[in-house]
């Protein structure tokens, strides 16, 4: 009778075992097919294609923290790993870099910069991509200076609502404090004032303030930096 009462208990166990599992998996299917509808754009079903500008590169290793951290390795990281989380939600992804290599030429360092910015600028043009997201780090004379800044391209309106929705989902998922407006570049950001996509630059923490250093030398927190971006592109593709 014991021997009954045990494997009884042990079907029992398994079933509801293999019955969670199956709602588990279930439950994953279902996000995963709610993710993928985001992707979609338009009557026609095409993915939303997202092109990822991971800002500098090469010899112009951009703003550089105390502990000597580059804003170019920063920015690079954030940007694959944002690539595969949009990738796996059935984004179509292009990038203007994707390793340390320099994108301008030219025999002075002035010549590659404006190389670099002229073939940047042709990538946003021609690429068909949907939404161009600019990925850089900030970098301040005072050390207080901290937090997430999002700028937006004046030239599309949906640059705005972008930029929004990649602000709320830093400063809700990392940055509760930061108060910080989205702003409309001016001349002086020469790819979003020349970008006529829904375009936004996000300058994800200041080098300059240890804190934010030591936070962005952390793969994790990087991490956690291109999903709160994701989250943004989320958001924004939701509501087309």
């Amino acid at each position: 009778m014991e021997s009954l009462k045990k494997i009884l208990f042990n079907v029992i166990f398994y079933i509801t075992i293999i019955a969670i599992i199956a709602v588990l998996l279930l439950a994953a299917l279902f996000v995963v097919m709610k993710l993928n509808v985001y992707a979609l754009t338009g009557d026609s079903g095409e993915p939303v294609t997202v092109l990822i500008d991971a800002g500098h590169g090469g010899e112009d290793g951009g703003a550089v923290g105390n502990s000597g951290l580059l804003e170019k390795d920063v920015n690079l990281d954030i940007a694959l790993q944002l690539r595969r989380q949009l990738e796996f939600s059935g984004f179509r992804v292009y990038m203007t870099r994707q390793d340390d290599d320099p994108i301008g030429t030219g025999d002075t360092v002035k010549e590659r910069y404006r190389s670099d910015m002229a073939q940047r600028l042709e990538m946003y043009r021609s690429t068909k991509n949907d939404i161009v997201i600019s990925i850089h780090q900030n970098n301040f004379t005072s050390p207080d200076a901290c937090g997430a800044q999002v700028f937006y391209s004046p030239n599309n309106e949906k640059s705005e609502r972008l930029a929004e929705c990649i602000r709320r989902s830093l400063c809700g998922l990392l940055q509760p404090d930061n108060t910080r407006d989205i702003t409309k570049a001016g001349s002086n950001i020469y790819l979003l004032n020349n970008c006529d996509k829904p375009c936004v630059l996000a300058e994800c923490g200041f080098l300059s303030n240890p804190d934010e250093e030591q936070l962005l030398s952390d793969r994790e927190y990087r991490q956690k930096i291109a999903f709160a971006l994701y989250c943004g592109v989320l958001e924004y593709t939701g509501q087309l």
